[in-house]
This record gives C-alpha cells, structure tokens and sequence, in this order.
C-alpha cells in the first residue's frame, strides 16, 4: 500500500457483514498504513487544504479526531484519535457502528464486557453486562469491535489510535443507564434523539497545533500542515 487510492481501495474491499474477513482485512490495512510513514505524515498534513475533511476533524475533552479519509456517502471514516494523558472512559458503552483499531503510541487496558439480560443491543444498565476479556492494547497490536458489544477503556500515557469506523448501524450508542453520572457530562445521547455534549468542530489553529504537536513526538514526520 504505496498511495492514498491503495488505502482507499483496501477499505472499500472490507466486508463489514463477515466479521472474519473484516477483522483480517482491517487489521492488515490499519498496520501498513502505520508502517507507511510517509503516505500516514501525507494524510495529516493535507486536512488543511481539504475543507471537507477539516470540518469532519473534532475537539472533544476526552478525545480530538483528525479525519484522514472517508469512503462513498459516509460508508466508512478512516480518524487518528489523540487522546491527553490521564484520561479514560470507564463507563461500559457501545457504539452505533463496528470499528477496527490499530494501536500507534501509548496504549490501554481494555474490558470487553458480556450482555447478561435480556437484549442483546439497544438500552442496558451496569447490571445487564458483565466482564467478559481484559486485554493490554499496546503499540502495533489491533481489534475489531462489534457495535453491539459493550466495553471499557482505562488509557495509559500519550495513547492515539487510528481508529477505522464501519457503517452506522444504530441511530445512537448507549451507555450503562445507572453510571452516566461518571462520565462528566458527556453522557450518551438522549433516547428524545437530542446531541450530546461535548463534541466541537476543530478549528484551523487547533488542527496545526496538534499537527504539531505529533511532529514533535515523532508520531508523523516533520514539516509544515497545508
């Protein structure tokens, strides 16, 4: 995988249905595309001069996401997530879409939790899941996570991810109903269909701060963000 146009062929070639195919296919492209240094620096230094990617790119306290690619009608969003230090989200949620992740720096210890009641998506308490795996994401290791699978993340210093997110399958993700009061007001969604808090547009000069800011740790190569 050489170009931008390999990266995104690869992705269109993943079959999100065949949850084989795609935690094989997934993980393959997400660990060349961070072997390649050059085509990854590439796809962070031209969000500038991509409007489109630049207003897909977000500012979050827990969390800021750089767009670097994003297939036919929002099929697929290929994001290098950054996270500041200290931070973790001990609230078990799911996501409204599947999702692989290749681990660049940093790292996390992950909990995969089990579904104990009755639905095996939608609304669920803490006493609906229980711990099922605990694993130690660490630099170059990879999952795939279905969306109806509910986890846990505790991160570990300078931890950033990229982060490749599947087709929406749910119009919103859940959190554990009893402990959104842990998760600092910026709880899930309301079941009403209102935003959650939380979430803002990045704006030029926080996307060339933080451009800068993996530059000088060596997470993409130097140079200056078009």
């Amino acid at each position: 995988m050489r170009t931008r146009s390999d990266l995104v062929t690869a992705i269109n070639a993943i079959d999100w249905d065949d949850p084989r195919q795609c935690a094989d296919n997934s993980r393959t492209t997400l660990r060349r595309l961070a072997d390649n240094r050059e085509l990854f620096t590439d796809l962070v230094h031209t969000i500038g001069r991509e409007p489109y990617r630049l207003a897909r790119c977000e500012t979050h306290p827990i969390i800021s996401r750089l767009c670097l690619a994003e297939g036919p009608h929002s099929l697929w969003q290929l994001r290098l997530h950054v996270f500041p230090d200290g931070e973790r989200d001990l609230t078990p949620h799911d996501h409204k879409y599947p999702f692989a992740v290749h681990v660049v720096s940093g790292g996390y210890v992950h909990v995969w939790n089990r579904r104990t009641g009755k639905r095996q998506t939608g609304e669920f308490s803490s006493h609906d899941v229980s711990p099922g795996i605990v694993t130690v994401e660490r630099p170059t290791t990879g999952y795939l996570l279905a969306n109806s699978l509910v986890h846990q993340t505790a991160l570990g210093p300078e931890t950033i991810t990229l982060f490749l997110r599947g087709p929406v399958r749910h119009q919103r993700w859940h959190a554990a109903s009893d402990m959104q009061g842990a998760m600092n007001g910026f709880e899930a969604p309301p079941q009403d269909g209102g935003a959650y808090r939380g979430s803002a547009p990045m704006t030029v000069p926080e996307y060339q701060s933080l451009v800068g800011a993996l530059a000088k740790r060596a997470i993409i190569n130097p140079g200056r963000p078009s």
